[in-house]
């Protein structure tokens, strides 16, 4: 059995939509829509992709390489989800660039999905990205970022990236790698060739 969907997704350039066209026709009217353009201006558009379109893989372990990382092993499953992995992101990109075409290295390692990295709150002075106008209406990190996790003030720090309370994600996998999690409510930077 296959599900058949129908009709079409208007494509229109964000930079010449006005909030109150996009609240009246596509977010009142549960319409979706491809905005376009609205990322050309991004940090992260700059730094993190070549100008060959390809994900600027280098860049990450010079200025972030001892960030430490979840990473999703595809290829193994434990309890319900993909098992995970902690590492630095030194180690995931090389694990990346040690891949073949099939994102499987001669070692057979397996496929690797970088997820969940708190980016925002680890490095609040780089801004990779500014959150597009039509959706700064994100009551969940407003509330997290003003809601302390722990009753121990210590444990909480903004610099602590393991405890940390936001939902600003950054996603890297090669093709061929994926995670189970949807990203619907997430505010990310997703890379994959």
């Amino acid at each position: 059995m296959s599900l058949k969907i129908g009709g079409t997704i208007e494509k229109v350039n964000g930079k010449e939509l006005f909030y109150s066209e996009f609240a009246e026709k596509y977010l009142a009217g549960n319409q979706p829509v491809l905005l376009t353009g609205l990322m050309d201006d991004w940090t992260a558009s700059k730094h993190w992709v070549s100008s060959n379109g390809q994900p600027n893989l280098i860049f990450f372990p010079t200025h972030f390489g001892k960030s430490k990382v979840q990473v999703a092993d595809c290829d193994t499953r434990e309890f319900t989800d993909q098992k995970r992995i902690e590492m630095s992101v030194s180690e995931f990109v090389n694990h990346w660039l040690q891949g073949s075409k099939e994102n499987h290295d001669v070692n057979g390692k397996s496929v690797l999905y970088l997820k969940d990295w708190h980016f925002v709150k680890e490095y609040p002075e780089y801004q990779a990205y500014i959150t597009p106008l039509f959706f700064t209406d994100d009551w969940l990190n407003l509330y997290l970022d003003n809601y302390h996790m722990h009753d121990d003030l210590d444990a909480d720090r903004v610099s602590n990236d393991i405890s940390c309370s936001d939902y600003r994600f950054v996603y890297m996998g090669a093709k061929g790698s994926s995670m189970d999690a949807t990203i619907s409510s997430v505010v990310g930077y997703i890379i994959e060739i």
